[in-house]
């Protein structure tokens, strides 16, 4: 299996170190690391039983709409996105809610990983269809407890919800399922993924009204007299087109499609114009800001003065 890693501050084993490990905390949440080392234990277990033909990409951020998928799984059984929950405890999954034990019954959790899970895989879709790409198979949210500890009391979920135990069965149905996908689809997903292209755009002559033709999906097979493939054909024409602009691609979803965690950039961001003066950017050290700097030397000054205590009076009362 092709593994293709976007995860920030990590090296080229998927390892923090201890700046990026707590520049990653400041950054993200002081459960990153966790989360972090959760996704790796996963992907190599994929990596052990899938065989070639399967791509994972690891925390992918899409396009410029600042949403950050943990991982998208593609291979001939289809399209998958995949989060992780890193944390233990008892959860209840129900249609699209995502419920914690409280010790009285289940309540509402905080997050909910449910409809964060489906809203990810709805948003990948889109950003492959503003291609003008038609999706070949549908892209199927998948939530994955990587703890042993966790239980979840599943009654018809919206995503496939997997706990650590299945994650064999899950990953045998792929290697032994029938294909959805051919090669060649599956290598085109992941080109449209990692390179998006600007849609082509028509000219006069193509948009002039003609009769209807055959509905045809943009991934069937190209006819008999075609010389050259769909993929070189697709290749050679985005070689013609403009280079790449994120912009190109951030799309804004409404208030129902957003993820809470992350909002998507604001039309009026988007629209503002190229000449703005742009503000002079942060003071960094170490590829820091300085405002992390601080945190950071205020716990070594700490951590410092706890050792020196300690020092201090194993001296005087031993």
């Amino acid at each position: 299996m092709k593994i293709i890693d976007k995860t920030p501050l990590v090296d080229e084993k998927g390892n923090l170190g201890f700046q990026q490990r707590i520049q990653g905390m400041l950054q993200f949440g002081m459960n990153w690391p966790k989360e972090l080392e959760v996704q790796k234990a996963i992907i190599q277990y994929f990596d052990r039983q899938l065989e070639k033909g399967y791509t994972l990409i690891r925390n992918l951020p899409l396009g410029a709409s600042g949403i950050v998928i943990p991982m998208i799984l593609l291979g001939p059984a289809g399209v998958f996105v995949i989060s992780v929950l890193y944390q233990k405890g008892r959860y209840e999954a129900t249609g699209d809610s995502w419920n914690v034990d409280s010790g009285k019954g289940y309540k509402p959790a905080p997050v909910n990983l449910i409809q964060n899970t489906a809203r990810m895989a709805h948003a990948l879709d889109k950003f492959i269809e503003r291609q003008n790409v038609r999706v070949p198979v549908d892209i199927e949210p998948i939530l994955i407890a990587g703890d042993p500890g966790v239980h979840i009391e599943s009654n018809k979920p919206s995503v496939r919800v997997i706990l650590i135990d299945g994650i064999k069965s899950f990953v045998n149905g792929l290697a032994t399922g029938r294909p959805a996908m051919s090669t060649e689809s599956v290598f085109e997903m992941t080109e449209r993924i990692l390179n998006p292209r600007p849609p082509r755009r028509e000219t006069p002559e193509e948009s002039a009204p003609t009769a209807p033709p055959k509905p045809r999906s943009s991934w069937d097979e190209p006819p008999p007299q075609q010389e050259t493939s769909r993929a070189r054909a697709i290749f050679d024409a985005s070689e013609q087109a403009k280079p790449f602009n994120p912009n190109d691609f951030d799309f804004v979803m409404n208030d129902e499609e957003a993820l809470p965690e992350i909002p998507p950039i604001s039309s009026l961001e988007a629209a503002e114009p190229v000449a703005k003066v742009s503000k002079p950017k942060a003071r960094r050290i170490m590829g820091m800001e300085i405002w992390q700097v601080a945190v950071i030397g205020a716990l070594l000054l700490c951590l410092i003065g706890i050792v020196a205590g300690g020092a201090a009076y194993y001296f005087l009362f031993s």
